[in-house]
């Protein structure tokens, strides 16, 4: 008998997700669809066709960032259905537990988190850089209008801090165009900066020519050449644009168990991303135990608007905190597995104590 409750629960909730997730897909695809129309028609290559198109390529990234909160959604309609249809206390009164009750929910989330990373991810990604291209192609070259990132990377000692950016990177032959070199001085906060025409990064030193150095109280004195006497690698510079750029789980995967070695700095941008990745499934089974813990009322509270605002409260608590903590990963504060652990497992455990207070069977 539990098998074919299992079963019931979990096509119920299956079913109820396909639903809402096709539901939520159109109302998104019409309100993008309008965006674009609204700050694009007035580009050279726009049309209703391929603005539509444009809308079709986003929407797997909007549908990735709202899946959190559709599976907290969904999970409080399946129970306040179940619960308005009495089925829940008529599972409950066979003897059923409230574990064994939530045991299809939790998996069809876990499923829908799977999903999420294993298909949806990578279409988000593909279909961003789609979108990203086609706006390209739209645009004329007196109206195309782009925002050139300047890399920088950061070496620090006991002593010094040093900045290091260049406008233009020409890895074939390691040259950096427009290079700019800033050290700042612990000790006395003074700040020394050189600008140089190009460099060229060496073994152990870097190359400057026509360089102008600038200090604080001084007149910039301007040299023909001269040579810094720090080691660098031109792939620190790729590690500084990749922080910008959008990758599938897959890509992650490759870049974690191949990561570019470098002596200069860490890079935790795609550690966090993956750990942050694969929590996906686990933050929906957190979204779902919080839609228990405020949903099944097993004293039969009539007040479902109070009950709904506190599931979307808690819900939004959670997606605040994983963002946050998503950002001392990246920047180092914290390490990126517990970055990713820390806020998923405190939930969970929040969650079941609820459910274990209410549990009376």
């Amino acid at each position: 008998m539990l098998g074919i409750l299992w079963r019931y629960f979990f096509k119920y909730y299956l079913k109820i997700t396909c639903y809402f997730i096709l539901g939520i897909t159109v109302v998104i695809f019409v309100i993008d669809l309008n965006e674009v129309q609204v700050n694009m028609s007035e580009l050279p290559g726009y049309s209703t066709s391929r603005g539509a198109m444009l809308s079709v390529t986003r929407l797997p990234l909007i549908i990735q960032q709202t899946i959190p909160f559709i599976s907290l959604i969904v999970s409080m309609i399946v129970f306040f259905n179940l619960n308005k249809t009495n089925e829940l206390v008529i599972t409950r009164a066979v003897g059923v537990s409230i574990w064994q009750l939530l045991s299809p929910f939790a998996t069809g989330s876990f499923l829908l988190g799977m999903f999420t990373i294993l298909v949806i991810n990578p279409m988000a990604v593909s279909g961003e850089k789609m979108g990203i291209s086609m706006v390209n192609n739209w645009r004329t070259d007196h109206d195309q209008k782009t925002l050139e990132l300047i890399p920088w990377i950061h070496i620090e000692n006991k002593k010094e801090d040093f900045f290091i950016g260049a406008k233009t990177i020409l890895p074939e032959n390691n040259i950096l165009e427009d290079f700019t070199f800033i050290t700042v001085n612990k000790e006395n906060d003074t700040i020394f900066r050189q600008d140089a025409h190009f460099a060229i990064v060496q073994k152990n030193n870097i190359y400057l020519k026509e360089v102008v150095e600038y200090k604080y109280g001084a007149l910039p004195v301007f040299k023909n050449s001269t040579i810094l006497n720090i080691a660098i690698k031109m792939t620190d510079f790729q590690k500084f644009t990749e922080q910008f750029t959008s990758y599938s789980f897959y890509e992650i995967i490759k870049k974690v168990i191949f990561p570019h070695q470098s002596s200069v700095f860490r890079n935790y941008f795609s550690e966090t991303q993956f750990y942050f990745m694969i929590s996906i499934p686990f933050m929906l089974v957190a979204m779902t135990l919080i839609a228990a813990a405020v949903s099944l009322e097993f004293n039969r509270s009539n007040e479902p608007r109070i009950i709904v605002t506190y599931g979307v409260f808690a819900g939004f608590m959670l997606y605040t905190i994983i963002t946050l903590m998503k950002s001392f990963g990246k920047s180092g504060i914290l390490l990126p597995f517990s970055a990713a652990l820390i806020p998923i497992i405190s939930i969970i455990c929040m969650s079941i104590f609820i459910l274990l207070k209410k549990e009376d069977g």
